[in-house]
């Protein structure tokens, strides 16, 4: 056979059952070399071992599972490049076998396409040039792939056949032929096919039958990882934001990373280089109107000119936009093209293209004719409206040119999608539109909202001031009624909400009509209430915004009410009915995907004080790291400091340095605390913080608490518990009892319910400390009967071994209350520490000398004291250490912070 200039010359074919004149057997049909050779990779490519793995698992087992694998994914996905690597590295580190087509419209000819896939396999080294069979003109189809699979399973080497592009062929007797090759595969010859979009072959019949591997657009897509590398390789680093927002922009599409690269320079900055990456881009949009856009008939082209301006459409919006009536064929062709792809919800099936595709779309759409591109935004606008999307609607009106239109919609519809949760994307709306409108009282007010759930204060405090620098005040109920919760808002965020709160009394707010409006005040007013201890209030305006919000499906608003009503039942100590409030906020985070953003926090640190409280402690621990990780930067500060507290709390009793955790939570008081705090969380958490301090040695830390308590709450059972506690640490029972009695005796208030449990158990071991054992079990009994019915077991536990006491002897005689008894002297180590049993002062101060390894003599030296004060005080740290010798002492005292 001839050869001229690397290509190789045969026999043209000649269409089936027809008989060749003497001249067309005569004429020869040319492969060129570059069709059956595989192709180079560029110098910089990246060897993607992940797809590189699953190739090779697929050759390796196709004589016993599936014999032919197609990798099918729209044009620039990488495909070409990515199995021309693997064949290179095939054939270079193992000598193998692999046959290449590059197939393309030219082999609807069948003769042209085997001889190709003869020589290609020729060239491979499967028989020496010559020696394969010839696919003559005119002999039927199957008696010539009969011969083929022939001589292939007498190859004494296993060879690899790849065809590249196969979705170019169409004829009759191509795929005939081919399909008769996938059906018949011989052994010793796996097929690759690829294509841009599914080839009109027998792959369904394949993959019916668990004959065909498939590696699809999803499995091509670049990862962040492989991304980061491509550019590496071209000496670019990208900063984790540079290479989101690449990822956001690319999707992982080969070529437009490829592209992006081709631009690059080294000495730029990534970020320019990623924010210059869009449809309009040169690079970009030659590629996509040379391999995209000219390869669809003009039709399709006007069709997709006319949807681009959405992100996503449904085929009715399709149909509305192009004025085509056959807009859901044209869908379908793009869907199996690879142009357009295909997400399913609830309401049915939605198209969307690349952004770059789309960027180059609307830009080429703007370039023609603005005033169409202003036209099917305007079109989009009422297709939305009219099927209830107002925010894609206001996000269309916002394209659309008519700012009287812009202004209305959100006006009438922006607070509302602020409750639905969904800011963000209002937020990016607020920000292109033109100062002039933004202005606007009306639009001015939602903006502001938006920014404060964004948790940008400084841009809402803007807004505001702009709003009431106006030259004329608001002219209607509703607005004002508006601007007023909107301060409620603000002022929940510095922590001190009594003056908007009296400003909101003013208005008619939660009477407007209006029901985002009413839902608005309602919710902010029952937040403020919560803040403020006024459970009632709380309830009955949270209870109303709940099902305003249920009503009017505005879900953030929902979230909001049930992570609320939670906080308010555990502030009364009803740990169940909190528990159940914050599973249905989170139930509500999860079916719109919010369940890791910042909006659960609060939810989580609930959940989180229910596990603490019920001595789940690995629940508790997961809890309160995920509520800590989703703390928001701006925040009430009662949110804060609950999610700061719980999680110390969690934290202090397996932390390797404890006084590390109560410095770390003292901070954060001292950061919070002088602003308005909720009373239930200062009351809840004021006797362990104290507890915290004394078990650590901060003897200063536990008093202060004491005075954050007076100046907050005033005088009341929580202070009388917290004095209570100091005066049990320095052994002063009668003065600690005496303390405790008008709390027991119910002559002063309690915040928290808790305090009562604390107060009754401090009660019980004072009197077991005098041999009052009636009086001991009596007290035991009240604290179990306040503590069972919420099944509250860690006040027992860190109560200590003088509690398990009195638990074990009083076995069987609490009645009812017997079963929680016992899982609360379960729950209580043998060897715990006693906190009423902590060191005092003295013995703190002696126990910083023990370290120098001083005599006792020298030490009652510097102390001034007599050399048997010391040996008591050493005999006292020693007991309630729980060892016998100074070393175990000191070491002891390292482990739990008191060094």
């Amino acid at each position: 056979m001839a050869q001229v200039h690397g290509t190789a010359f045969t026999s043209r074919a000649v269409p089936h059952g027809v008989r060749p004149r003497p001249h067309e057997i005569a004429r020869p049909a040319v492969v060129a070399a570059a069709k059956i050779r595989i192709p180079s990779a560029p110098p910089a490519v990246l060897v993607r071992e992940r797809l590189h793995t699953l190739l090779d698992a697929a050759v390796a087992d196709a004589d016993t599972g599936p014999s032919v694998t197609v990798v099918c994914a729209p044009a620039g996905s990488g495909k070409t490049t990515m199995l021309a690597t693997w064949a290179r590295h095939r054939v270079e580190r193992s000598g193998a076998h692999v046959a290449w087509v590059s197939v393309d419209a030219e082999d609807n000819d069948v003769v042209l396409l085997w001889t190709a896939v003869v020589r290609a396999l020729e060239n491979a080294g499967a028989w020496p040039p010559g020696a394969g069979p010839t696919p003559p003109p005119g002999e039927p189809h199957g008696s010539f792939i009969a011969r083929l699979g022939t001589a292939v399973e007498r190859l004494a080497k296993p060879v690899v056949l790849i065809l590249d592009g196969v979705h170019d062929l169409h004829s009759d007797g191509a795929v005939r032929t081919v399909d008769f090759l996938l059906r018949h595969c011989p052994a010793g010859m796996p097929v690759v096919l690829s294509a841009r979009f599914p080839p009109p072959l027998i792959l369904p019949r394949l993959r019916l039958e668990g004959r065909l591997r498939e590696i699809g657009p999803d499995m091509l897509t670049f990862t962040p990882v492989e991304a980061r590398l491509v550019y590496l390789r071209d000496g670019v680093r990208l900063t984790d934001g540079e290479l989101a927002l690449l990822m956001e922009r690319t999707e992982g599409w080969a070529a437009a990373l490829r592209l992006a690269a081709i631009s690059l320079d080294a000495e730029r900055p990534g970020g320019e280089l990623v924010d210059h990456l869009t449809g309009e881009d040169q690079f970009v949009a030659d590629y996509l109107f040379g391999e995209v856009v000219t390869r669809q008939p003009e039709d399709v082209q006007r069709f997709m000119l006319a949807t681009c301006v959405c992100r996503t459409f449904p085929a009715r919006l399709a149909a509305k936009l192009s004025r085509q009536e056959n807009a859901g064929q044209i869908l379908d062709w793009l869907e199996r093209t690879g142009v357009v792809t295909v997400s399913r919800d609830r309401d049915g099936r939605h198209y969307r293209y690349h952004p770059l595709l789309r960027g180059y779309l609307r830009a080429e759409l703007g370039r023609r004719e603005l005033s169409a591109l202003h036209r099917l935004h305007r079109t989009a606008t009422g297709w939305y409206l009219a099927a209830g999307d107002e925010l894609r609607a206001i996000e269309h009106a916002a394209c659309a040119g008519d700012n009287d239109l812009l202004t209305r919609l959100l006006a009438k519809f922006g607070l509302a999608r602020v409750l639905a949760g969904e800011h963000h994307r209002l937020g990016r709306v607020l920000d292109a539109v033109p100062p002039h409108v933004r202005g606007r009282p009306s639009v001015a007010l939602v903006a502001a909202a938006t920014s404060l759930e964004l948790g940008d204060v400084p841009a809402a405090d803007h807004v505001l001031r702009s709003v009431d620098g106006a030259a004329y005040p608001l002219r209607t109920q509703r607005l004002r009624a508006l601007r007023a919760t909107i301060e409620v808002h603000r002022a929940r965020l510095r922590g001190d909400t009594g003056e908007a709160l009296t400003a909101l009394k003013s208005t008619r707010a939660g009477q407007t009509g209006d029901l985002d409006v009413d839902l608005f005040a309602f919710l902010n007013r029952g937040i403020a209430a919560v803040w403020a201890g006024n459970h009632e209030a709380a309830e009955a305006d949270l209870t109303e915004a709940l099902r305003l919000a249920v009503t009017e499906g505005r879900d953030a608003a929902r979230l909001q009410c049930e992570t609320q009503l939670a906080a308010v039942a555990a502030a009364k100590g009803d740990l169940a009915t909190a528990g159940t409030r914050a599973r249905a906020a989170i139930a509500i985070a999860k079916d719109r995907s919010w369940e890791g953003t910042s909006r659960c926090a609060h939810a989580y640190a609930l959940l989180c004080a229910e596990a603490y409280e019920r001595l789940e402690d690995k629940r508790a621990a997961r809890l309160a790291e995920l509520a800590t990780e989703l703390l928001a930067e701006e925040v009430d500060p009662s949110i804060e400091l609950f999610v700061r507290t719980i999680g110390a709390l969690v934290e202090f009793g397996t932390a390797d340095d404890p006084h590390q955790v109560v410095t770390t939570l003292r901070e954060h008081w001292q950061r919070l605390g002088g602003r308005s705090i909720v009373p239930a969380l200062v009351a809840y958490a004021a006797p362990v913080r104290q507890r915290m301090a004394l078990r650590v040695g901060e003897y200063p830390w536990a008093a202060d608490v004491l005075r954050e308590v007076t100046d907050l709450l005033g005088d009341g059972g929580e202070q009388a518990l917290l004095r209570a506690i100091l005066h049990a640490h320095r052994s002063k029972t009668g003065s600690t009892r005496r303390v405790l009695e008008p709390l027991l005796t119910q002559r002063l208030p309690v915040v928290s319910p808790a305090t009562l449990v604390h107060a009754w158990l401090l009660e019980a071991q004072l009197t077991a400390r005098c041999d009052e054992e009636h009086r001991a079990h009596e007290a035991l009994t009240e604290a179990l009967a306040l503590a069972a019915p919420h099944q509250a077991l860690r006040a027992f536990r860190e109560a200590g071994p003088s509690i398990r006491c009195l638990l074990a002897g009083g076995a069987g005689r609490f009645g009812r209350l017997d079963a929680f008894a016992a899982r609360a002297l379960a729950e209580i180590p043998v060897t715990a520490a006693d906190p009423t049993d902590g060191l005092t002062e003295r013995e703190q101060a002696l126990l910083t000398e023990l370290p120098s390894m001083r005599t006792a003599e020298e030490i009652a030296h510097t102390m001034f004291v007599s050399v048997n004060t010391v040996k008591t005080h050493l005999r006292g740290i020693y007991r309630k250490l729980g060892v016998n010798h100074r070393r175990d002492a000191i070491t002891v005292a390292r482990t739990r912070g008191l060094l």
